[in-house]
């Protein structure tokens, strides 16, 4: 079966299948000198136990990477800038808290370094084969070398070189993933693909974490015993690397590779953000440091973020715990599929399988738009024997008038029958959502759920509101004949 990571490289944001027509419809169908002023480290005043603890992890995080010289003074040293980032404690993103943040202490201008961090604190595949041996082979997908790393490490506790940095990274539970959810919660993802790529997600993980065991922990009990590498602790590292793990951009490769970077993970998401980490030379040393550049101008005070990539909602629920309100990349997939009583699908699916697809394909739809691979795969799946020979057609224009409203007919039945599949409908999650007083009563992942199913929604209610604007312009095209 497909892999857990070529899973993660197209997860799916929806899968509703649904079956065109036949044929077309008759033509009438309608830096340390000076401490650093974070955020975070405020007067301990009215701390819970709690509140303590966890202020001491953040402390010890950044006396960290002060001694492992990553600059974090506000101040100017000899020939360098201040550090122009904070740490805030508490951000927030469409009125949700989203964590600890990075946030702008002055002005900053477009592609200034924003952060430097030395690459020995840097975890990648590379330093899991340094720390773990033959436990990790050249084959071994980088996903699961560092997860194994990330879990040897903190079995070890203090002795770990980078114990104040696994000190401070959340659990499971404080990311939020929905392969992480409760049934019942799942429950509020009926309707969306959301739901079944999650699914998916958890059957790959259990099959990853087995096969593991079945080779590398059986093979190498001696560095990754069973009582440390846990499903749990497998789940955890993972969850940490797909929340936080960031494709490094190397100079000196032709690809990316994944790492975790301390302090850097600190960023928020934004789906308009253009920053690139890169992992480069210092110059005049053999070392290599990963440097942040701002993808545009900040004012003080701003939340500095990057982008975890071109992600709908669903796959930023699966992987991170969230979703944003305005997604320009969130989607909903539809299936379309050859009728198999059709007349013609003997010789539609052999024209199809002559130029590599199957009968049955996937589209996106999004906000604005849906591709024209999906009205030319309509136009196909609506051909009646009228139009001829499917060798002689051209799919990239209209074949008919009562085709091209067939195709319409067909797309707007299938967002309806999307539609049909959640068990609210956009009406009743709009209440909800605007009810500030009863939606806030809603725990954070049920908050999440409903902004999820209520943005798909949209984008089909969009989608059947465009099909029918279309078919009126058919009627009229028609009335004129």
């Amino acid at each position: 079966g497909i892999s857990l990571w070529a899973m993660l490289a197209a997860i799916a944001a929806q899968s509703l299948a649904f079956h065109a027509p036949r044929t077309a419809p008759p033509s009438d169908r309608s830096a340390r000198a000076v401490p650093p002023s974070l955020g975070w480290l405020g007067g301990a005043a009215s701390l819970t136990d709690e509140a303590k603890a966890a202020r001491a992890r953040e402390e010890a995080l950044v006396s960290w990477l002060q001694d492992n010289d990553v600059y974090m003074s506000p101040q100017s040293g000899w020939g360098r800038a201040g550090h122009p980032l904070r740490v805030e404690s508490d951000t927030s993103d469409d009125f949700e808290p989203s964590g600890r943040g990075l946030i702008a202490r002055r002005s900053i201008i477009q592609n200034e370094r924003l952060l430097e961090v030395p690459g020995r604190l840097v975890m990648t595949k590379a330093r899991a084969q340094e720390v773990l041996g033959a436990a990790v082979p050249e084959e071994m997908g980088e996903y699961i070398a560092l997860a194994l790393l990330l879990v040897h490490e903190r079995a070890k506790g203090s002795a770990s070189m980078w114990a104040p940095y696994i000190g401070v990274l959340p659990s499971i539970e404080d990311v939020g993933p929905s392969y992480a959810w409760a049934e019942a919660e799942l429950a509020l993802l009926k309707g969306s693909g959301a739901l079944d790529s999650t699914r998916s997600f958890q059957a790959k993980l259990q099959a990853e974490y087995a096969a593991l065991r079945e080779t590398t922990l059986a093979r190498h009990a001696d560095v990754l015993p069973a009582d440390v590498v846990t499903y749990d602790a497998f789940v955890w590292g993972m969850t940490m690397l797909l929340s936080r793990g960031v494709d490094l951009k190397d100079e000196d490769a032709a690809t990316g590779q994944l790492g975790l970077v301390p302090y850097a993970d600190l960023l928020n998401h934004s789906p308009y953000s253009s920053s690139n980490f890169m992992y480069q030379s210092i110059p005049f040393s053999k070392q290599r440091e990963v440097v942040l550049y701002a993808d545009r101008p900040y004012a003080a005070n701003d939340q500095v973020l990057i982008s975890y990539g071109q992600k709908s909602n669903a796959e930023l629920l699966l992987l991170y715990g969230f979703v944003v309100d305005r997604n320009r990349f969130d989607e909903v997939e539809l299936r379309v599929a050859l009728a198999e009583d059709d007349e013609r699908y003997g010789e539609k699916a052999a024209f199809l399988a002559s130029v590599g697809l199957t009968a049955a394909q996937a589209f996106p739809l999004l906000i604005d738009r849906y591709s024209n691979e999906l009205v030319q795969f309509l136009r196909l799946c609506c051909a009646s024997p009228s139009e001829g020979p499917l060798s002689t057609l051209s799919f990239t224009e209209p074949l008919s008038l009562a085709n091209e409203r067939a195709v319409f007919e067909a797309l707007r039945a299938g967002c309806q029958l999307a539609l049909e599949k959640y068990p609210e409908t956009e009406e009743e999650d709009a209440k909800l959502m605007g009810n500030a007083a009863m939606f806030a009563t809603l725990s954070r992942r049920q908050r999440m759920a409903v902004k999820l199913r209520r943005n798909e929604k949209r984008i089909l209610l969009r989608t059947i509101r465009v099909c029918e604007q279309e078919l009126a312009e058919f009627d009229v095209s028609e009335a004129r004949l």
